[in-house]
């Protein structure tokens, strides 16, 4: 950290801003003793406790001079019905207004769930403390200042991630690994940690052969190498979920494996399955896949917000909510476990349309909203089931996968647009996103008002055609990205396409400036849950080491996004790409979701973004998490 960051903790560890002095309060001489010998010993205690009180008072800034004022802590405790927070060096409050820009100020005045004020802390004090506005003192609200060196944002929210899987795959996380054998080894030990119950599986997510030597899918064989996992039934996830590994015993489960449209079994020279299966060849392995039990998908979930908390998001849009799941969430909901947002994107699985099966949610209270679906287009780039107009740079001969055929794409979005439904569909490749966009222009009749008002989604948005860039952001169809899939896939992708097709790739900074709108997440599991090393991957398009192909510039530092454009996306913007603009601003008439931050993200070293630290979540004016000073 910086001397100045440095020091500001140090003193926020001593107890915030130096003393100052005050006058306490002073009672007269008590008069002579009178009556019961008792009296003047009670008349002394009530003084004494009048003059804590004025003095605690003056302490905690709701009467007095500014100079007495400290740090308000409410320890975990609800938050007043009425209060403002306040920074006292200078404007580190951040609205993030609706208009543009981050709407720097001193402070936000919040009454019960939502925003009603914000200003300079004069402003403030003068309309909502002083009395000008026939308040009377007794009334005057609580003031909470902001530790030296810390900061306000509106809550963050990851517009793209899977909780569900992700407490799932925090049981055997296999991301890093750098081999297949090391892979095996962490099996192995989850095995040995975890004896397995009869009908349960190993499961398991992060593998990825690019980080290994030879850069080659893993077989069913390298399980039975190891005594302890012969005849296991295991199934792991590759890293980007679009590919799953098996050992021979789920092999045997399935008997003749047929191929699949819009997915790959990789066979062996004699045509048999490897134990690999990719995209849509994964149904296969799912369909026999023991389900999940409501308890363990509400463990799952409470390890996802546990995490999601610490990290400062206050909302998630759940890119892959299946059918079967609207029950459980539902549940949630009317149980009140869930104390930050959810965003849903419905999955229907096999179905091309399932949304007369299950009623929208569109109640923000409930911190549940179903309202959107989501599509699969093609695959993921690692895996090489991106669906490309061209052949691949590093495999002629071989474009991808797309899902679907071509013709039913129109006909399959029109169908959800029709019934209501926000419609995000998953587009890696650049023939994906062509395929999508065409029957988006089709629908829409090319009508820009029209589609602005659907908010399409492209999730991912990660190649596509410099010309369907700008055909994208005017027809307002809103880019879903991953800023630290860039900073992941950095090593390979250009292998994989080529330098031409790299214009429209990972191209944030091209899709702002043809005016269109982004809204930021990670796709966690498959990346990290904490929301700041996808702002930092955003700002800087390095490693998290600082490294890139390119230097320290950054990775095609051109399509860099800046800090103010990387908090909206986040923040407003996310919000925007949910029809949740209730949310995602610190302005008057929105919901109080916040996040208070030790240090400031729009000021602090790139180098030390990643060492701030969120240190309270609001939502709804609540404290969900940490605590205030």
């Amino acid at each position: 950290m910086s001397e100045q960051a440095l020091r500001r903790r140090r003193a926020a560890a001593d107890g915030g801003a130096p003393a100052t002095t005050f006058t306490p309060y002073q009672r007269h001489p008590p008069p002579p003793r009178r009556g019961h010998p008792t009296r003047s010993l009670h008349i002394s205690l009530s003084l004494l406790i009048l003059g804590f009180f004025v003095i605690y008072a003056q302490k905690s800034g709701w009467i007095g001079p500014k100079s007495t004022r400290k740090v308000y802590s409410v320890k975990g405790r609800p938050l007043p019905q009425k209060y403002a927070i306040c920074s006292q060096e200078g404007t580190r409050v951040y609205t993030v207004p609706e208009e543009e820009g981050v709407g720097q100020t001193e402070c936000v005045v919040v009454i019960g769930k939502d925003v009603v004020d914000i200003g300079s802390l004069g402003k403030i004090r003068r309309k909502w403390i002083t009395g000008v506005h026939d308040q009377k003192p007794k009334d005057a609200m609580k003031v909470i200042y902001l530790p030296p060196g810390h900061s306000l944002t509106p809550g963050l929210v990851d517009s793209h991630g899977h909780p569900l899987a992700y407490g799932h795959a925090q049981q055997l996380p296999l991301h890093g690994c750098k081999s297949k054998e090391e892979v095996v080894a962490r099996v192995e030990e989850y095995v040995r940690n975890n004896p397995l119950r009869p009908g349960t599986w190993v499961e398991g997510l992060g593998w990825d052969q690019n980080l290994w030597e030879g850069q080659q899918f893993p077989t069913a064989d390298d399980f039975d190498e190891s005594p302890i996992l012969r005849g296991v039934p295991i199934s792991l996830y590759r890293v980007d979920y679009h590919v799953t590994w098996v050992s021979k015993q789920v092999l045997s489960f399935l008997g003749d494996v047929p191929n699949v449209e819009g997915g790959q079994v990789v066979r062996d020279e004699s045509g048999l399955p490897t134990g690999v299966f990719i995209d849509n060849a994964i149904d296969l392995v799912k369909a026999i896949q023991p389900p999940w039990s409501d308890q363990a998908k509400e463990r799952y979930l409470n390890v996802m917000i546990q995490d999601a908390l610490s990290k400062g998001l206050t909302g998630v849009h759940d890119a892959q909510m299946f059918l079967k799941d609207a029950p459980f969430w539902t549940k949630m909901m009317a149980e009140n476990k869930l104390p930050i947002r959810f965003y849903a994107m419905l999955a229907c699985q096999e179905e091309g349309f399932c949304g007369d099966k299950v009623g929208k949610v569109v109640d923000q209270d409930s911190h549940f909203i179903l309202r959107s679906v989501k599509l699969f287009a093609d695959g993921a780039l690692g895996s090489r089931g991106a669906a490309l107009i061209d052949d691949y740079s590093d495999q002629p001969g071989w474009r991808g996968l797309m899902l679907k055929e071509e013709k039913t794409w129109e006909p399959l979005i029109r169908q959800w647009h029709e019934a209501g439904w926000q419609v995000n569909t998953h587009t890696i490749g650049d023939r994906a996103a062509n395929v999508v966009l065409n029957a988006i222009q089709t629908i829409v009749k090319g009508n820009p008002e029209v589609a602005r008002q659907a908010r399409f989604r492209i999730e991912h948005a990660q190649i596509m055609k410099v010309t369907d860039i700008r055909r994208a952001a005017k027809l307002g169809v809103i880019a879903s990205v991953q800023p630290t899939h860039a900073t992941s896939d950095m090593w390979y992708a250009e292998d994989r396409i080529g330098h031409e097709r790299m214009k429209g790739a990972y191209a944030w900074r091209s899709y702002l400036n043809n005016d269109g709108r982004i809204a930021l997440g990670s796709d966690f599991p498959v990346e990290s849950i904490d929301p700041l090393k996808g702002f930092y991957a955003a700002v800087t398009r390095l490693s998290e080491d600082g490294r890139s192909p390119h230097g320290r510039q950054g990775w095609y530092p051109h399509e860099k996004l800046t800090r103010e454009e990387a908090l909206r996306g986040m923040t407003v913007d996310a919000a925007y790409a949910s029809f949740s603009e209730i949310t995602g601003s610190l302005t008057p008439g929105k919901r109080f979701d916040a996040v208070i931050w030790d240090d400031d993200l729009l000021t602090v070293p790139e180098n030390e973004m990643l060492e701030v630290k969120a240190k309270a979540v609001i939502v709804d004016g609540r404290l969900v998490w940490g605590q205030l000073g």
